[in-house]
């Protein structure tokens, strides 16, 4: 698995992440209007849309979307996802390079997916594609680690399991690394939100990690025993609750 690239990973996933992946509550939305990086009228881009889950919140604030987004299995997923909306299509690109004309944007977008980009090349491509004063805001529903025995044993199944696992999830997210992006330090904020799954869900949700194995490989049917295990520990009611953090970073690029 280490050896797939980033627009490669989740090929074999897009299924699962679409159906287990934690959502984006409307809330960031709204703070990102407060804070002037969002006008009416001008689309938003969303650079790694993946199967759309990111997209999802400004669409239904009625912002029109353009979700870019090099994997066709994760793409044409998110087109499936977001059918309902008229004001959202998506083109094969990457971070660094769209395929998106000039100053086409009030807002660029990333949900989950910074980590996959070269932040000075993909800088270059944001203010490209924005329109002066134009705004970026990086997003990552970052899931809670600790303070119930459920959290704290995925945690450990994760390190055990997973292979890229801690890479994976500092890369790029440091404080030297958002502000070669920006361009300067970004405002953040942070929004709570709790998501109930049954065993099926959380599964899927495993599944859909590419640092974990995937169905068919040799270690998921260990790793799907020791969830069950855990789950069935932890549970209540057949459902466990899942706490997450969405944190967002949002500057101007000047």
């Amino acid at each position: 698995m280490s050896g797939l690239n980033s627009t490669e990973r989740f090929s074999d996933r897009a299924d699962a992440y679409v159906r287990a992946r934690p959502n984006y509550p409307d809330a960031v939305v709204a703070h990102l209007e407060r804070a002037g990086a969002l006008a009416k009228g001008s689309p938003v881009v969303d650079l790694g849309v993946g199967t759309g889950l990111s997209a999802e919140p400004f669409l239904r604030a009625g912002y029109a979307v353009i979700g870019v987004e090099p994997n066709d299995a994760m793409r044409e997923s998110g087109d499936r996802f977001l059918a309902a909306y008229p004001r959202y299509r998506s083109v094969k690109g990457t971070a660094e390079a769209t395929g998106l004309p000039d100053r086409c944007a009030q807002l660029a977008v990333a949900g989950q997916a910074f980590h996959w980009f070269d932040p000075p090349l993909a800088r270059t491509e944001a203010l490209r594609l924005l329109v002066p004063g134009g705004w970026a805001a990086l997003m990552w529903n970052d899931r809670e680690i600790t303070g119930d025995p459920f959290a704290e044993g995925y945690e450990r199944l994760c390190h055990r399991f997973g292979r890229d696992y801690d890479r994976i999830r500092t890369r790029h997210v440091d404080p030297e690394a958002l502000a070669e992006f920006f361009g300067r330090v970004p405002g953040m904020a942070e929004f709570a939100h709790v998501r109930r799954l049954d065993f099926a869900t959380m599964a899927a949700l495993a599944s859909s990690a590419s640092y974990l194995p995937a169905p068919g490989t040799p270690q998921h049917e260990p790793l799907m025993a020791a969830l069950r295990l855990l789950f069935d520990a932890s549970s209540s009611n057949g459902m466990i609750a899942l706490r997450y953090r969405l944190r967002v970073h949002y500057a101007p690029l000047t």
